[in-house]
């Protein structure tokens, strides 16, 4: 049996998350609501939460649910002639007395963007998302700790960029890869010209008419010459395209704790918005595979519907397999979203989450 909730601190949470509902009548802001069942073991949960509060400069958020209250607060700067980065923070607090903070900051300097990210937490990330076990990224199960992780992305050229990534803490390691895209295209075929009318019988009534010296054809008009052909009689213009989607291909290494492979990966994007990718890796002693599927507009005009799998036994402090379905429809004024995943623990035993959501924009 979980402890009741602690009723000062509940009190002052609740406070705050009012203050931010009163603050963003004022401004644009976005309401959500959600109700989620984890099984076996955590039961019904409840959460409300406002988000993009525009405030010092940034974005703040906060939350309040059944297990843990959430504030976080998110800023981008623009760095001309450098380019722009982005910081994000959030804080958790459980109700019995755990803490999780979580940092995360991207930039981009001409060719090269980084992305870092830090946690340090007293609490399983579980006490604040009870979805986050089987959630398509893996997540650090421990109940307490900390994690870190760098990644460096350097553009190459148009078409190619090279990836260098790193992790510490439980189970570090290190990877280093490469990416490449292509974008597909087929022939656009030409339209039929419209038939010419049927010729018109002259009228004999009519009075003939007279050439102008203006609209006399000059034989020598540089415009009704014959128009030069290549020598060899062919044309040499290239057939009009349009792209049918981007094929992304990755391929490279991963290294560290129980884990030693060779890594690839492909992902189509089609011009209408579906998306399919697959990774896997192979190497000693060790396999895995992960995969997703996104569409839009498929339950309704506006939609989305993204599924998921993901089976990756080398993992110590992650669910080794996870899957998941996330929907969203617009309804009424708002979004309705559903996301349900399900999978195997650490410890081997079998689970499943849901939860119902709506997001609201604030006038």
């Amino acid at each position: 049996m979980r402890p009741a909730p602690r009723s000062g601190r509940s009190r002052s949470l609740s406070a705050t998350l009012g203050a931010a509902l009163l603050v963003s009548s004022a401004q644009a802001a976005t309401l959500d609501f959600g109700v989620s069942y984890r099984a076996p073991d955590a039961g019904l949960w409840g959460r409300v939460g406002v988000s993009e509060l525009d405030l010092l400069g940034g974005q703040v958020s906060a939350a309040v649910g059944s297990r843990a209250a959430q504030v976080g607060y998110v800023r981008s700067l623009s760095l001309p002639p450098l380019g722009a980065a982005t910081a994000r923070t959030d804080l958790a607090v459980t109700w019995q007395g755990g803490v999780r903070l979580d940092s995360r900051a991207s930039a981009g300097v001409g060719p090269v963007a980084l992305n870092l990210a830090g946690a340090y937490f007293t609490a399983p990330v579980t006490d604040v998302d009870p979805l986050a076990a089987f959630a398509q990224a893996p997540a650090d199960l421990r109940e307490r700790g900390w994690n870190a992780s760098l990644g460096a992305r350097y553009r190459v050229d148009r078409d190619l960029i090279a990836v260098v990534g790193g992790e510490l803490g439980a189970q570090p390691q290190l990877s280093v890869g490469v990416e490449g895209r292509r974008v597909l295209t087929r022939p656009v075929t030409a339209e039929p010209e419209p038939a010419e009318p049927d010729a018109v019988e002259p009228d004999p009534t009519a009075a003939p008419e007279v050439a102008t010296p203006e609209a006399a054809t000059d034989p020598a008009d540089p415009a009704t010459d014959t128009p030069d052909t290549d020598p060899l009689g062919m044309d040499d213009t290239l057939p009009d395209t349009e792209p049918t989607g981007t094929l992304t291909w990755r391929a490279g290494a991963l290294a560290g704790r129980d884990v030693l492979g060779l890594t690839g990966g492909l992902t189509y994007a089609a011009q209408s918005g579906l998306s399919v990718g697959v990774d896997a890796l192979a190497g000693l002693n060790t396999f895995s595979v992960t995969g997703s599927l996104s569409a839009p507009d498929l339950i309704g005009e506006g939609s989305s519907v993204r599924l998921y799998a993901a089976y990756e036994p080398w993992r110590t402090v992650s669910s080794p397999l996870r899957t998941g379905l996330s929907a969203s429809l617009p309804a009424g004024s708002g979004t309705l979203t559903l996301d349900a995943s399900a999978g195997r623990t650490l410890q081997g035993q079998a689970g499943f989450g849901v939860r119902v959501g709506y997001t609201l924009p604030l006038p």
